[in-house]
């Protein structure tokens, strides 16, 4: 301690933001490759590495695989989670994530509807495939809002998390399989 009270203060006066454990914090590109490929089953993973990881910061009594496996109930709440947090840091992120949340779950359960109805009104089985189309439209949409988890975590790009480890590539390559047969199986259906 200095004992001059005219000195400079010895505090870091800097702007950073420490990043923070608090979110799942993974590049926009990897979550969408990854989302895509498994067939939006990552969705589940991300949300539930996202809900673990604030119950231990938090020490909340939350079921992370229970918010996990009912996702759609849960999109909104952990958008919620990491506006607050970014307002906590003082911080701002000009971001509609309560309407991105919302469309997610319109489509995908509206994907999900369209393709059980499919399956069961004789009228709306040819509409059934369609329902691949909530696929790419949902992966796309929890890509735009890892942003907002990103910035909260205060890793914005998500660089520490933004190349591929050989656990993804078991999700990758099975993926391009099965999307190659989905496309496969659908050109055979409308043109054989």
């Amino acid at each position: 301690m200095n004992d001059n009270i005219y000195a400079p203060p010895l505090a870091p006066l800097t702007d950073g933001v420490k990043p923070s454990a608090e979110f799942y914090v993974i590049s926009k590109k990897k979550l969408l490759i990854l989302s895509l490929l498994s067939f939006g089953l990552y969705t589940c993973v991300w949300m539930y590495k996202n809900w673990s990881l604030y119950k231990k910061v938090h020490q909340v009594d939350i079921w992370p695989l229970a918010r996990a496996v009912f996702f759609i109930f849960f999109m909104h709440k952990l958008y919620r989670r990491a506006d607050d947090r970014i307002a906590r840091s003082g911080r701002k992120f000009d971001f509609d994530f309560e309407q991105w949340a919302t469309v997610f779950v319109v489509v995908n359960v509206g994907a999900n509807l369209l393709d059980s109805a499919g399956g069961r009104i004789d009228s709306l089985h040819a509409y059934q495939n369609l329902s691949l189309l909530g696929v790419p439209v949902c992966a796309y949409i929890l890509s735009q809002c890892q942003g907002l988890i990103n910035f909260a975590a205060g890793d914005p790009e998500g660089q520490s998390n933004d190349r591929f480890s050989p656990w993804n590539y078991l999700v990758i390559v099975p993926g391009v399989v099965l999307w190659c047969l989905t496309f496969l199986g659908l050109w055979a259906i409308y043109h054989g």
